[in-house]
């Protein structure tokens, strides 16, 4: 999965990133200060995946 706008520090490990590895069925904890307004994309860059849902929007406009 990969975040617009924004990184993130997987939960208790690593340093801080834009992109991780999810594997099918399963989740990934990440630590992130939601601090760059706007919408941002959050998505899966295999595009059959991304077609098939894995695609959002997650941010805050006024």
């Amino acid at each position: 999965m990969h975040l617009h706008g924004h990184t993130f520090a997987v939960y208790q490990a690593g340093p801080r990133k834009d992109t991780a590895i999810v594997l099918p069925g399963q989740t990934l904890p990440v630590v992130f200060d939601a601090d760059n307004l706007g919408l941002w994309m959050i998505h899966c860059h295999n595009i059959y995946y991304a077609e098939a849902g894995m695609m959002n929007q997650l941010g805050y406009q006024r």
